[in-house]
């Protein structure tokens, strides 16, 4: 495997949208682009789907679009964070601290969250459990 660029979207789709189009214009055989945040796989999956490239996607997170993309095959794979246990264990840690505890007192230092990959034959359940998107 030949890493051919890093960039960073800052999080922005369109950003993300116009680095993919620039990465494949300067790289047309491009086989894949592995998506680190939340908008970089929507950029991605607009630029490769108007290109039409056959790159692959594989990405982070569950934003909706990605999940249309998920299900159209146009996003290979999504890395599904568990935000939910995310934010109650920060909530909880942040409690503690302001109470003066120190970690290893009554929480751990780290806390093992879960990232589940989902497929294209998951994308519609995953619709529908977060966004009431019925297929």
């Amino acid at each position: 495997m030949q890493i051919i660029a890093t960039e960073y979207d800052m999080d922005s789709v369109d950003l993300a949208y116009d680095l993919t189009k620039k990465i494949l214009a300067d790289n047309p055989d491009l086989d894949g682009i592995v998506c680190c945040n939340m908008s970089n796989p929507v950029g991605a999956a607009r630029a490769i789907t108007e290109l039409e490239s056959d790159a692959v996607i594989v990405g982070m997170d569950h934003d909706e679009e990605a999940l249309q993309y998920l299900n159209d095959g146009v996003i290979y794979c999504l890395g599904v964070q568990d935000c939910y246990s995310i934010g109650f264990d920060t909530i909880c840690v942040a409690v503690k601290i302001a109470d003066g505890n120190i970690p290893g007192q009554l929480f751990p230092e780290k806390t093992d969250e879960i990232t589940t990959v989902i497929y294209q034959n998951d994308a519609a359940q995953m619709l529908e459990l977060l966004y009431g998107v019925v297929l």
